[in-house]
């Protein structure tokens, strides 16, 4: 079986496999996570509710002190007057704090001032007698009298009531301490009426009786628990159990709501279903259209440009490497194998071509490259020439110190000829002590006259062998294109006998072909 074959079977089964595996898993999850919104969005909307009535609470304090902390009500609980509850404790005073009842107490407790308003009906009412008796028996009263301030919900017949206690002060806030101001609000339809406006949520007073308790407010004696009841595919509930100021649930607040994000996520499912069949096919389809343009394609023209390369022997070519994959890394260690045996080969062609001493380019390389360099230079139009080096003195060298020594004199000295010359100029070693230069792209005779000169005067000085110091010099023979020649041998030979005659005037100078030598 091709590996093409065995990859569609095997991506075939996996996909069908991992499908089902998705769609089971997204059917658990996808409705475990929009129940999990719909908790959080309903906890939230709860919370939203809860910091209205704290704020409201936050209210009913504020107003209180600034009754309790001033100099007049501190001055009728000491000295109680018909004056103060004329001109301060009027019905509009407890509209406008939005007061059900407020009492004024004593040092001991006893009640100076009580009153009650009915706020929806505008009227005054009866103080609430369970209120009154809590004040009178229920460990409220020692409370009253131990803490400085609170607030609270406490439960009454009549229903929950938002209770406010704050000690009579000053109106800077110094005692001693003349009595107890005591004011609250019933939790009642129309403070769930303005939770509701202030809100925008379906609020509403639960029936304490008649609703479940969960075991952790049974449990928990003093912070507010939200809990849900999600039982209805329809509908949700979120309550909130409100505890009283003895940890002991005193109110429910309850949310009811459609179950919108639940049956958009039943929903989703569904069409997940759908999805699902369809994705499949074109999974399928584009996978294994993925796998041939990213595999087998690229495999195929792998093994075309190992076929070109191998029938046109050119190892100069390369396989573009695209990505960073496997089979990226296979292009790349391919094209490692080939830069392996190019570089093989060119070693094997410096051998060829270069001077094994001085590691110059040989004859043989001089030539070609010095017939394209005249070539280019036909076509510029511009000025060459041919430097014939001998050295002088380098038997002297060879009889004195060896040939060794002569070697090493022979590789400094094409040092020193390669650290004058440019880099489109081109040197070679011809033999013994013989070297060759072909300068590219003059601009005049005397540029190269320059250059051969500044040769001469750097192959002149001293040079350090490993057995003491030798000297030599160079004879310089110059011949210029294309005036003096159309192809390196005419330049070469011209060059030659240029050569001789700066030997034949003396050595260590240089002469041009056809001039007369100039002395360094």
């Amino acid at each position: 079986m091709s590996l093409r074959k065995k990859i569609i079977l095997f991506f075939t089964a996996a996909v069908v496999i991992g499908l089902s595996v998705l769609y089971f898993s997204a059917h658990f999850f996808i409705l475990t996570h929009f129940k999990a919104l719909e908790d959080a969005q309903a906890k939230e909307n709860m919370q939203r509710i809860l910091h209205a009535l704290t704020t409201f609470e936050e209210h009913l304090v504020s107003r209180s002190l600034d009754y309790s902390a001033w100099d007049d009500t501190y001055q009728y609980a000491l000295k109680p007057n018909k004056m103060y509850e004329k001109n301060n404790l009027l019905n509009q005073t407890f509209f406008t704090n939005e007061f059900n009842v407020l009492l004024i107490l004593n040092n001991e407790q006893k009640i100076l001032f009580k009153k009650a308003i009915r706020l929806e009906e505008e009227r005054e009412a009866v103080v609430s007698k369970s209120l009154l008796e809590k004040l009178a028996t229920d460990p409220l009263l020692s409370r009253i009298s131990k803490q400085d301030s609170f607030s609270g919900i406490i439960r009454l017949q009549e229903g929950p009531m938002l209770l406010v206690s704050q000690p009579i002060l000053k109106s800077d806030l110094t005692g001693p301490r003349a009595g107890t101001m005591i004011v609250g609000h019933y939790l009642d339809k129309q403070l769930v009426d303005e939770l509701r406006d202030d809100t925008l949520l379906p609020v509403e007073l639960a029936d304490l009786k008649r609703t479940v308790l969960p075991k952790e407010v049974e449990s928990d004696d003093s912070s507010t628990i939200i809990w849900m009841d999600t039982q209805k595919t329809d509908e949700y509930s979120a309550y909130a159990a409100l505890p009283d100021l003895h940890g002991n649930p005193a109110a429910i607040l309850h949310i009811k709501a459609d179950r919108h994000l639940y049956n958009q996520g039943r929903k989703s499912v569904f069409y997940l279903l759908l999805l699902i069949v369809a994705a499949a096919l074109l999974l399928l389809k584009g996978a294994l259209s993925f796998i041939n343009r990213m595999v087998f394609r690229r495999l195929n023209r792998l093994m075309k440009n190992m076929i070109a390369i191998q029938q046109h022997n050119d190892l100069s070519a390369r396989i573009r490497v695209r990505g960073k994959d496997e089979i990226s890394l296979l292009e790349l260690e391919f094209n490692t194998m080939v830069d392996s045996l190019e570089n093989y080969r060119r070693h094997i062609m410096n051998l060829a071509y270069k001077d094994s001493l001085t590691h110059l380019p040989n004859r043989t390389f001089f030539y070609s490259e010095v017939s394209m360099l005249l070539d280019n230079l036909k076509g510029m139009k511009r000025m060459g020439a041919m430097l014939f080096i001998d050295l002088d003195g380098f038997k002297d060298v060879n009889d004195s110190y060896g040939h060794d020594q002569g070697d090493l004199l022979l590789q400094k000295t094409a040092v020193r000829i390669k650290g004058v010359i440019r880099e489109q100029d081109i040197v070679s070693r011809l033999g013994g002590d013989e070297f060759i230069v072909f300068l590219f792209d003059l601009r005049s005779e005397e540029e190269a006259a320059c250059i051969a000169n500044r040769i001469c005067q750097l192959v002149a000085q001293p040079v350090h062998l490993n057995e003491g110091q030798a000297v030599v010099s160079a004879s310089i023979g110059i011949s210029l294109f294309p005036q003096d020649g159309q192809h390196p041998d005419e330049l070469i030979t011209k060059a030659d006998q240029a050569m001789y005659e700066a030997k034949r005037k003396g050595k260590n100078q240089l002469h041009v072909f056809k001039k007369k030598a100039h002395h360094l």
